[in-house]
């Protein structure tokens, strides 16, 4: 089995960009299940945590994270957005990494992300840190 990417990437490897557009069924579908009158009414703007997710998703498949023998924990999540994102408005997510090391067995990484709306402005940025465990992520 290859090695993970996490484990070889060096500081400045950059990921994407990725498609990131949530399309109105997956808006109206993340809604439902977490509807309830205590969840905020985003009106035809998407949740926040959606865009960030859809990255994720993204950079976990290219780090190597679903190798068999490793274990990684979300540590660490920073969000920030310039404007709200509309359902169905198209998005990329660009990363970055930022640190990558290890202490104590652990595999400690940081990936800044930008994301760009259809005219290549950035409307938002966040940073995700996650510690990998595991034979191969050393």
């Amino acid at each position: 089995m290859a090695s993970p990417l996490i484990s070889t990437a060096v500081v400045g490897h950059e990921f994407g960009p990725y498609d990131v557009t949530i399309p109105v069924e997956r808006a109206r579908a993340y809604a439902a299940a977490i509807g309830g009158d205590e969840s905020p009414d985003y009106g035809n703007h998407l949740a926040p945590v959606m865009v960030v997710a859809a990255a994720l998703t993204e950079l976990i498949n290219e780090l190597g994270l679903f190798s068999g023998g490793l274990q990684a924990v979300h540590a660490g999540q920073e969000v920030s957005w310039e404007r709200r994102i509309e359902i169905g408005e198209k998005v990329d997510a660009s990363g970055r990494l930022v640190s990558n090391s290890v202490r104590r067995g652990n595999h400690f990484a940081t990936i800044a992300v930008s994301y760009t709306d259809a005219g290549r402005t950035e409307v938002g940025t966040s940073s995700t840190t996650i510690i990998v465990t595991g034979e191969q992520s050393q």
